[in-house]
């Protein structure tokens, strides 16, 4: 299996090579369907990549994604869920965020990483199931499966939410045939 890896930053890229000497990393400067021929991969992973960026970046990303999808590939799109915002977590914390219960589609939410030393809130960009379907299709993909996975309750962490809501979303999507 080849693995061809892709950032904007350049940090993330030397962190993968020095974890994976032998996969293929790009610094990607713009548009990342210019990259690489279209077609070229059969499985694209995209993970957590969507959450701050705009929305009408998203729909240019994923349409780019899309250009290079093999016609059987699937992209695998992992993305902070809409409960993200508005929840306690192990490792995430929104209470000094009321302003997130009022997010719609495209607005700015924060959030406070809770499991790395430096606590100054990330900005995302709030984006429901909905809008992202909107998106997809308007990207030329359709959506093959959805997975919103929660806690079990077993793991070694003291879950705060996530045996019952999903702090994170996987989509699977495919080209429309």
């Amino acid at each position: 299996m080849n693995v061809t890896g892709a950032d904007i930053s350049q940090a993330m890229l030397d962190q993968a090579r020095a974890l994976d000497p032998s996969g293929e990393y790009h610094l990607v400067r713009d548009n990342i369907a210019g990259e690489f021929a279209p077609g070229s991969f059969d499985v694209i992973l995209a993970a957590f990549t969507f959450d701050n960026m705009p929305n009408e970046a998203k729909a240019d990303a994923l349409s780019g994604l899309r250009t290079l999808l093999a016609p059987s590939g699937c992209l695998l799109l992992v993305v902070s869920s809409p409960e993200i915002y508005v929840n306690e977590w192990a490792s995430f914390s929104t209470r000094d965020f009321s302003e997130n219960r009022r997010a719609g589609d495209g607005n700015r939410v924060r959030i406070i990483m809770l499991d790395v030393p430096d606590h100054r809130p990330v900005e995302d960009v709030f984006c429901t199931d909905a809008h992202y379907r909107r998106l997809f299709e308007s990207a030329g993909s359709r959506v093959l499966d959805v997975r919103s996975p929660l806690a079990t309750g077993k793991e070694a962490t003291r879950w705060v939410s996530e045996t019952k809501t999903a702090a994170w979303t996987i989509y699977v999507l495919g080209p429309v045939n």
